[in-house]
């Protein structure tokens, strides 16, 4: 061993842990080590770190060693050796290095490849114990040869702590603090992590502020070079050090150079090879100008390479590689753009690759010489792709700019156009240029156009947008275009479930399953769960929500998608709410949220806020309130969101014992309802106002009658429970303890068939103990039953004013007894299920027949078939006081 020393650094050592352990490693296992990467990444100062200490035989630094020197005499003088009169300088090296173990490091080697891959290998050959590690832009390709790439530093790590020491060094009295701290990441991300760059920015903190700095890589290349000429060599500028890099390879890589630069981020191999010649390409990352990364496959320049290479372009030069950009963008996206529609993650990952040099080749075609009719067809195939990743502004972006420079706008672009706007949240924007995509020719245009425009209404009128988005079904179907009629499709299911017709809602998705099988479409079967997991929470088909709802939230989370992931997540966490499972909600809310804050999207942030309301809901009130009034502050383009978080403030104000609050929010939810034709959630608000009232002392049973009513007659079994306590409730204040005792127990009976505990408007509603009334009243209530209990529930209203004749004329009681006898049952099973004797049956009956003019049971049965009189018990009386849209309002006298 020669006994060299380790050149002195002169400036501490930051970062690079990983790497001095990887290069310590390759060591033990290889005896020649290349440590490659662009210039300034820092080679050389790793390798003096990683070998102090350890036996060297010299440390040889290779930069002004020419191409016709004698490369061994060369390192032989590094070594410190002396030539000898006669023999070979490469046979004395080998001679004085084979005699011990040690290290030999031969720096900045790329310029004299060939020669110092000769070297080396016949230095190994003749050295059984010699091990080389070389500093290169370049790896030498000799056999056994391991190589340790090198990279920037993390801009947001290692390299502010190395720009701040450099910069203090010439500048003491640099500020600390988060603002300069994050003005330095700034600075280090512009220089690529760079350590000369890096270094060469900081020699400007002796004049300039960071902020100065900053500013003044805006032209990076002019920029880092030393304020004071000083340094030597290639590292006194970098512009120095690329025309470095640059010269070592030839002409036909310095073009390819030139024609990469005008693709940014990372890009995919064809993307590469549709401006590049693959040969140079790969001549361009063997002398690190270009990096690949073999985990992904795609390629990059660092941004000041290619600002260097845009430097050098020669004329023409950018718009003919954008043009071969854009055509490689044409067929790539022709190649994805059916996999996009059916939500294939194959062409969806084939998209996340091309991303940036994708949009590369649409920002070409708006340069002067571009061609922005060819980006549009490309913009159109790839819709999709930005929809799938929650990217739509992005895209949308793009596509005005090419809708703006075009005239006419191709229907495809503008489809495209009100496709991502409205999927921005942009519901204006998305309504107009839909409507003018609407009049194309081409009806698959035409039927997507018309999807767009029957989502916009369905939020604001979803009755209106129905028939649309029925003709919009149509349209695709008559195209072949299935995506098209599935989606129409269950937007239609919405519109139902926008207004409480969960039934209607499943029979529109039953009706495209077929089609959806075929497809095969992750996010549009995230849709069809997410309707069937809401149609049943309505419901009160718990077990079937939180199924539909965990598969709904399953795949819209694979595909990425934000809307049909908020879609499935809310009726999946009322489920879980309704039946008392508030840890486990809590859990998936905090995934949910997680998920939509990383993929914002059309409506995520109001579906965030909502949620967590909905868990809120029956925790601590002042909780539960807050959250409620959140979501409905949020809500403003979403109301049916905006109708069921005012619902939830409303019950939490009352559990606050704020009344006027909660009869505010009640009626905000029901004008909120009514808008969307929502009966269901209008009945809610009105039994919620009407425990309001009650607070207040003002009467509004009459309206808990008829709200009860329509609330059994849709099916929506929660809310009937709700309704029921909120009649005995008033039949309690009403002093009559008998009845409210039968429909308490009744209420609770409904519960407990549902499987879930009272919710906290019913547990306002619950008596105290005292007010329990007899036990053998809450027996009979308890074997009631659903439409047993709703049917006692509007006999227990009253007489209310009526005509003499006719259907309109007869009592709750006589509609149900009506209903029962045309069902074929006796005197004796109607008055057990109504809890009256048989001879109070009868009484009914003859009132009837003088009513309606008939004489015997038989032709009463026929009238009430014919008059549709017949099957849910309540269904008729509902029908007779909500013959349309309308729900019962509260009274409005009293305190308000």
């Amino acid at each position: 061993m020669t006994g060299a020393e380790v050149p002195a650094a002169v400036s501490s050592f930051v970062g690079r842990t990983e790497e001095l352990e990887a290069l310590a490693g390759l060591t033990v296992g290889a005896r020649l080590v290349t440590v490659t990467g662009p210039g300034g990444c820092g080679k050389t100062r790793l390798v003096l770190e990683a070998v102090r200490g350890r036996p060297l035989h010299g440390f040889v630094e290779l930069s002004a060693v020419g191409r016709h020197a004698d490369l061994a005499l060369a390192v032989l003088a590094a070594c410190g050796l002396r030539e000898e009169p006669g023999r070979a300088p490469l046979e004395v090296l080998g001679d004085r290095l084979s005699g011990a173990a040690g290290l030999l490091v031969l720096d900045t080697c790329e310029h004299l490849r060939r020669e110092v891959a000769a070297l080396v290998g016949a230095l190994l050959g003749r050295c059984a114990a010699l091990r080389v590690i070389a500093t290169s832009r370049v790896s030498l390709g000799v056999d056994g040869e391991a190589v340790l790439p090198l990279t920037g530093l993390d801009p947001d790590g290692s390299g502010v702590v190395l720009l701040l020491d450099r910069a203090r060094r010439v500048q003491p009295g640099l500020p600390a603090g988060p603002g300069t701290e994050a003005v330095a990441v700034e600075i280090c991300t512009l220089a690529d992590g760079l350590p000369l760059a890096i270094e060469l920015a900081a020699a400007h903190a002796r004049a300039l502020p960071l902020e100065g700095i900053r500013d003044g890589m805006a032209d990076r290349i002019g920029f880092l070079a030393r304020p004071d000429a000083a340094g030597v060599g290639r590292h006194r500028s970098l512009a120095v050090s690329l025309d470095w890099s640059v010269g070592l390879v030839g002409d036909r890589a310095r073009s390819a150079l030139r024609a990469l630069s005008v693709l940014e981020g990372r890009f995919p191999l064809a993307a590469a090879t549709a401006v590049a010649d693959r040969a140079a390409l790969e001549e361009l990352v063997d002398h690190s100008l270009v990096r690949f990364d073999p985990v992904d496959g795609r390629y990059r320049l660092l941004d000041t390479v290619r600002e260097y290479a845009a430097a050098h372009r020669r004329p023409g030069e950018a718009d003919a590689a954008r043009r071969r950009l854009l055509g490689w963008a044409g067929t790539f996206a022709r190649e994805v753009r059916d996999g996009l529609e059916h939500g294939d993650q194959t062409a969806v990952r084939r998209v996340d690759l091309a991303d940036a040099a994708l949009r590369c080749a649409l920002e070409g075609a708006l340069e002067p010489a571009g061609d922005p009719a060819a980006a549009a067809a490309v913009a159109e195939d790839l819709a999709f792709g930005w929809s799938l990743r929650g990217r739509c502004g992005e895209g949308l972006g793009l596509v005005q700019r090419l809708a703006a420079v075009l005239d006419p706008v191709p229907p495809g672009l503008a489809w495209a156009h009100a496709f991502l706007a409205f999927y921005s949240g942009d519901m204006g924007t998305s309504l107009t240029v839909a409507g003018r995509a609407a009049e194309a020719d081409d009806p698959r245009i035409r039927a997507r156009s018309l999807i767009l425009i029957g989502m916009v209404q369905a939020f604001a009128d979803p009755a209106a947008a129905e028939p649309v988005l029925s003709e919009a079904a149509g349209a695709a179907a008559t195209s072949g275009d299935e995506w098209g009629r599935v989606e129409a499709v269950q937007c239609r299911a919405y519109t139902h479930l926008f207004r409480g017709q969960p039934d209607e809602a499943v029979r529109c998705a039953d009706g495209v399953v077929a089609v959806l099988d075929r497809l095969g479409h992750g996010q549009l079967r995230a849709w069809d769960a997410a309707i069937r997991a809401d149609a049943a929470e309505s419901c009160g088909h718990y077990p079937e929500a939180v199924a539909h709802g965990r598969r709904g939230w399953e795949l819209a989370v694979a595909v990425g998608e934000p809307v049909s992931a908020g879609g499935a997540l809310l009726p999946l966490l009322r489920a879980l709410v309704a039946t008392g499972r508030g840890d486990e909600a809590a859990r998936m809310l905090e995934e949910g949220l997680l998920f939509l804050h990383t993929h914002p999207g059309l409506g995520s942030a109001e579906t965030g806020h909502l949620a967590t309301a909905v868990v809120a809901s029956t925790g601590p009130p002042e909780a539960a309130a807050q959250a409620a009034r959140s979501a409905l502050d949020a809500g403003g383009q979403l109301p049916h969101q905006a109708a069921e978080a005012a619902l939830l403030l409303a019950v939490a104000r009352l559990r606050l014992q704020d009344p006027d609050g909660a009869r505010e929010a009640a009626r905000t939810g029901a004008e909120r309802a009514a808008v969307l034709g929502h009966r269901g959630l209008g009945a809610a608000a009105v039994l919620t106002e009407a425990a309001a009232c009650r607070c207040l002392g003002v009467d509004a049973g009459g309206a808990v009658h008829e709200a009860l009513a329509l609330l059994h007659s849709l099916g929506l079994r929660p809310r009937v429970a709700e309704g029921v306590d909120g009649v005995a409730a008033s039949a309690s204040d009403a002093g009559r303890a008998p009845v409210a005792a039968r429909l308490h127990a009744a209420a609770a009976a409904l519960r407990e068939d549902l499987g879930v505990p009272p919710t906290p408007l019913a547990q306002l509603l619950a008596p105290s103990e005292a007010e329990r009334g007899p036990a053998g009243a809450w027996a009979e209530g308890a074997r009631l039953g659903a439409g047993g209990a709703v049917a006692y529930a509007l006999r227990s209203r009253g007489r209310r004013g009526r005509p003499r004749s006719g259907w309109e004329s007869l009592t709750p009681t006589e509609l149900q007894v009506v209903e029962l006898v045309a069902t074929g049952r006796s005197n004796a099973e109607i008055g057990s299920r109504l809890l009256v004797s048989a001879g109070t049956v009868r009484t009914h009956l003859r009132s009837v027949f003088a009513k309606l003019g008939v004489t015997n049971r038989v032709e009463l049965a026929a009238w009430a078939v014919e008059a549709g009189h017949t099957g849910r018990p309540g269904a008729s009386a509902a029908r007779q006081m909500f013959p349309a849209r309308g729900v019962p309002s509260v009274p409005r006298h009293g305190p308000t």
